[in-house]
């Protein structure tokens, strides 16, 4: 019994999927802004919450607990594309699955 060749949409799931694994940066995580003031009674975030700073965190669950960590500013570009790639990866695994899941065959009965 053969299985069948892979589809043009799996094959370029797969090699998009290659590429994302080799880049340096992939975070299973979410890219969350929050506003926060910083403590500075002279500062203009002391007039109000829409005076707050914006802040930049991502967001990860681990053993069923959240955890958060603060993205210092000349990060966020660089972090923020490592949780995209892993987002993306994940919908080409997804993909890539699904076909192959599709090219399953049936055992013939006699």
């Amino acid at each position: 019994m053969t299985i069948p060749a892979m589809s043009a949409k799996e094959r370029a799931a797969r090699s998009r999927l290659k590429q994302i694994l080799n880049e340096p940066g992939l975070l299973r995580a979410n890219w969350i802004p929050m506003r926060r003031p910083c403590g500075g009674a002279t500062c203009h975030c002391a007039r109000g919450k829409r005076n707050w700073h914006l802040s930049w965190y991502v967001s990860q669950s681990m053993k069923g607990k959240l955890r958060m960590k603060c993205v210092p500013r000349q990060q966020w570009e660089e972090v923020r594309r490592w949780v995209l790639l892993y987002q993306e990866a994940r919908k080409l695994l997804a993909t890539a699955g699904d076909a192959s899941w599709d090219r399953v065959v049936k055992p013939s009965r006699r």
